[in-house]
């Protein structure tokens, strides 16, 4: 296999960068974090024109037919410019459904978030989510109906999400149920979140009626899971290419001593460090996002992107504010959105220490 971004990869993240830097410039993101909002406006052109949330899905269900490249490259602009809309917590629904509903669920479900009118939340961003022993829902069958009650937390937008996957242990066994967002028993509430540019909420499911998955298993949530943890990787990826250029800019255009300070051995040091750490991780991403096809090759290379790309991450945004010095210690500088943004993507689905405890465990050392 070539792993090279070919040429109609470049037009694509050309294309996608130009209509999020018109249409999300920082400033706006500012705005829509301090309100705990998603751009449902720029969502909707996102779904419309670009096809985002539809983008690796199969045509028959109105998907673009894409691969997950083209996926990857689109989160790895959104997380530039730290971009407030629903796509991990959509992609994630979506993936679910391809991957463990059957064709009649997929008919009906499909639809509705592959064009962004429906936004999905898949209710498991911790660690252990495949695991039943670690499952806070319960399912029960009752007269005729299926129905969950427990609590999730953190559900990534979840106070948009017009429906919900949740991993439900029902005996001794684990299963994915879809659960509506307006249906009885469902309560859901915002909570603080350390990112404001990503909200999250606690999802209360009291005898909420929810439809099972049909080939929903361990193994299938692993699967999604992983896709969740390379789209992740490559946000990441995004983000500290970010802090890299606001770190460059900054070091050429600041004067220290009548002197730039970009021509300090600390300075060009820090930023040549978060060079090489960024040039490791979009090869890793690259390679993981390309091998997807192959479940064995992703199962490997998805916890290794996913540690590796959250200690690139945090590296550049604490360096990148080093290197602005007193400025990026300010609620005015956007650079502590990245730190933060940075913290809460490195915990989601599992620290670094825990994803490369997985590695570990799925290459048999």
């Amino acid at each position: 296999m070539d792993f090279r971004y070919d040429t109609d990869h470049t037009d694509f993240r050309s294309s996608l960068r130009g209509l999020l830097r018109e249409a999300a410039p920082l400033p706006r993101v500012r705005e829509l974090a301090a309100a705990g909002a998603h751009d449902a406006p720029l969502w909707a052109r996102l779904c419309g024109e670009m096809d985002l949330a539809a983008l690796h899905a199969p045509t028959q269900y109105g998907g673009a037919g894409a691969t997950v490249t083209e996926t990857a490259i689109a989160f790895e602009e959104l997380g530039r410019g730290l971009i407030p809309v629903p796509l991990l917590a959509t992609t994630c629904t979506i993936e679910a459904v391809l991957r463990m509903g059957d064709a009649d669920q997929r008919r009906r479900l499909l639809p509705g978030l592959l064009t962004g009118e429906r936004i999905g939340s898949f209710a498991a961003a911790g660690p252990g989510a495949a695991d039943p022993s670690s499952a806070t829902v319960l399912a029960a069958h009752t007269g005729g109906r299926t129905v969950v009650s427990g609590e999730c937390s953190p559900v990534l937008h979840g106070s948009a999400a017009d429906l919900f996957v949740v991993p439900a242990r029902v005996d001794d066994a684990l299963g994915l149920y879809v659960v509506a967002a307006d249906s009885p028993g469902v309560a859901v509430e915002a909570l603080p979140s350390f990112d404001s540019t990503r909200p999250v909420a606690r999802l209360t499911l009291t005898d909420a009626p929810a439809e099972a998955l049909a080939a929903a298993s361990p193994d299938g949530v692993e699967r999604v899971l992983d896709i969740a943890r390379l789209l992740l990787a490559a946000e990441m990826l995004g983000g500290a290419e970010a802090c890299l250029a606001l770190s460059v800019d900054y070091a050429c255009t600041r004067r220290q001593f009548d002197r730039q300070i970009g021509s300090f051995q600390a300075v060009k040091h820090a930023c040549a460090e978060m060079l090489i750490e960024i040039d490791a991780t979009r090869v890793a991403v690259m390679f993981a996002a390309m091998s997807a096809a192959d479940p064995d090759e992703l199962a490997i290379a998805a916890p290794l992107v996913k540690a590796q790309a959250a200690d690139t991450f945090t590296l550049c945004a604490g360096s990148a504010i080093q290197v602005h010095g007193g400025i990026a210690f300010t609620w005015e500088h956007d650079l502590h959105l990245y730190y933060r943004r940075a913290k809460t993507t490195e915990a989601l689905f599992g620290s670094s220490t825990a994803h490369r405890a997985l590695l570990a465990d799925r290459a048999g050392l």
